[in-house]
């Protein structure tokens, strides 16, 4: 990723496609960016889950746990035996 990209994903962008490489990195820091009652809030996060289970349901999964509100998210995601994780579902 290079410095433009990170400047790119930094001006209120809470998803991110590489257009070079296609990688897609997403951040939670932008979500609700703008919200001006916590009813918008709420609906912009539900908007912004939304487009994360269509990225699931489209074959994507993140690459590694989110590590200071960045995510790289790519087809198939982690290795099963690379996480050990516990679904809170």
């Amino acid at each position: 990723m290079s410095e433009g990209d990170v400047e790119d994903i930094e001006v209120c962008e809470p998803i991110h496609e590489c257009p070079d490489c296609g990688s897609v990195t997403i951040r939670g820091k932008w979500s609700i960016e703008g919200a001006r009652t916590l009813t918008h809030a709420a609906r912009m996060l539900r908007d912004y889950a939304h487009e994360l289970e269509h990225m699931r349901a489209s074959g994507l999964e993140l690459a590694s746990p989110v590590d200071a509100d960045y995510g790289v998210v790519r087809p198939g995601g982690a290795p099963d035996d690379e996480l050990d994780l516990v679904d809170d579902e």
